[in-house]
This record gives C-alpha cells, sequence and structure tokens, in this order.
C-alpha cells in the first residue's frame, strides 16, 4: 500500500461574524477526507465558497461574504485549489444550444485553453515520448475506474477513432457520444475527470452535494474512486446524502452545528 505523506492540507478554518453574528470555528480537520452534513440553510455551501476563495487567494470572491477568516496553514499560489461543482439543472443553454453540465464536460475532454483537458493530458504523449508509457498507463487507470461505474449497464469507454479523438461509450457493439449519456452519467464523468487532470498531485478538492444525480452506488463508491485517482488528495464535501458516507466513511462526517461556538 502506497504511503501519502501529508504535510500540504487544510488543518483549521475560522470565520468570526458569519452573516454578521454567528462565529463558526473548525479545528482538526481530517488532511484526507472530511464531509459536511446539516440541514438545508445550515452554511454548508457558504463554508465551502468562502475557504475555496480564502485558499484560492480570490480576494473579490471573498469580499462577497461578511466576516473575517482565518485558515492554517497559509498556502502558496504553487498549491492546486479543486471546485468540483455539481449541475443540477440540465436544461440546455438556448444561446449555446446545449446545458451547462454539458459545455463543462466538453471543456474538460477537448482542448481547453483555460486549463488542460483530457486532450491536452494526451498530447503530452508526442511532447514527452519518454513518459508516454506512464501517460497510457495513468489512461488505462482511468479508463478501467469509469468502466467500473458503467458496468451495470455495460458501457464501455474508449477513444474515437475519428479525426477528434473524442471519448466515446461502447455498448452493444454501438457508439454512445457524450451528448447520449444521461445527466447523472455526464456528472460522474466530469467528477472522474477532473480528479483525473490533476495528475496526482497534492491538492484540496471542494466538492458541493456530488450526488446530485448519482446512483445510489454511485454515491457509495465515489470517494474511494476520487482517492483512487488522487491518493495525494484532501476532500471536503458537503452532502445530503446518507449513502456518500454509508460504506466506511462515518469517522469523516462533521456537523455543521457542531462548527458554530
Amino acid at each position: 500500500m502506497e504511503i501519502i505523506r501529508r504535510t500540504y492540507y487544510i488543518q483549521s478554518f475560522s470565520i468570526q461574524g458569519l452573516w454578521g453574528y454567528k462565529n463558526l470555528n473548525w479545528e482538526a480537520i481530517n488532511p484526507d477526507v472530511n464531509i459536511l452534513v446539516g440541514i438545508n440553510g445550515s452554511g454548508k455551501t457558504t463554508l465551502l465558497n468562502i475557504m475555496h476563495a480564502y485558499y484560492s487567494n480570490d480576494t473579490k470572491e471573498l469580499k462577497k461574504f461578511q466576516g473575517s477568516f482565518k485558515g492554517s496553514p497559509n498556502m502558496g499560489e504553487s498549491h492546486t485549489i479543486a471546485y468540483l461543482r455539481s449541475f443540477d439543472n440540465p436544461v440546455a443553454d438556448k444561446r449555446k444550444g446545449e446545458s451547462p453540465l454539458m459545455q463543462e464536460l466538453n471543456n474538460v475532454v477537448f482542448q481547453n485553453k483555460e486549463g488542460l483537458s483530457f486532450f491536452n493530458y494526451r498530447m503530452k504523449m508526442l511532447d514527452y515520448p519518454n513518459k508516454a508509457q506512464d501517460i497510457q498507463k495513468n489512461i488505462d487507470e482511468l479508463f478501467c475506474v469509469i468502466n467500473h461505474f458503467f458496468m451495470d449497464t455495460q458501457k464501455t469507454i474508449e477513444i474515437s477513432k475519428g479525426n477528434n479523438s473524442a471519448l466515446v461509450f461502447k455498448q452493444a457493439g454501438n457508439i454512445i457520444s457524450l451528448e447520449q449519456l444521461s445527466a447523472g452519467e455526464k456528472q460522474l464523468l466530469l467528477i472522474l475527470l477532473k480528479v483525473f487532470l490533476l495528475e496526482k498531485k497534492p491538492a484540496v478538492i471542494f466538492m458541493d452535494e456530488p450526488e446530485i444525480s448519482l446512483h445510489i452506488r454511485w454515491q457509495r463508491e465515489i470517494i474511494n474512486a476520487i482517492q483512487k485517482l488522487n491518493p495525494a488528495a484532501q476532500l471536503i464535501i458537503s452532502t445530503h446524502s446518507p449513502s456518500m458516507f454509508g460504506s466506511g466513511w462515518g469517522d469523516k462526517v462533521v456537523y455543521m452545528e457542531d462548527l458554530f461556538k
């Protein structure tokens, strides 16, 4: 078993004057997995948004919130901070002809000027031929993880033989494009691809209700899958679903009401 030496992760976070009248203090944040639970309106999403803005040094975003904030340790720009947002509205954007979820998935799959995409990652095999074998090994591992989730519908992922080298699925000999996947399948694929593209580098990953549109089995297995794709990541997750922590993650649950002092 690989041992991850976690010299980098968020250890504590506090807010004075949240919403103008509440104080929040979160000590002993787990270096691997943290699962925030609480009723609607308890502040889960607000806390994630504040922590993400704070550690991303996004002062403009941080000004939207009331209070003073302090996190330990302080992190420089070299650290990877990711926010994997869920899309609970699959309706197409009339101006662009596709849903926000599909837009985001396309950004992650195809060539993307704003960040690393799967296409860009594959092209590294040409730019760094000495790393081609390791890159292909990582892609094979990703496909194995994805195929495990899709096994109930007997879909398997592969790279299209066409000119655009897009990701597609095959089912009973038929090719299924990404557009033809369900909202839950797209959501899952987006999460796994974004984690994969962190390239197993130490990272803090914020996730707000990742269970949206996901089958119960997928909810139970998503944390393990993320850890497999990036064992060096610290996860800070908010959820309403007991399935997210019902399979051995109960000791990682943090109740929002316990954070307010």
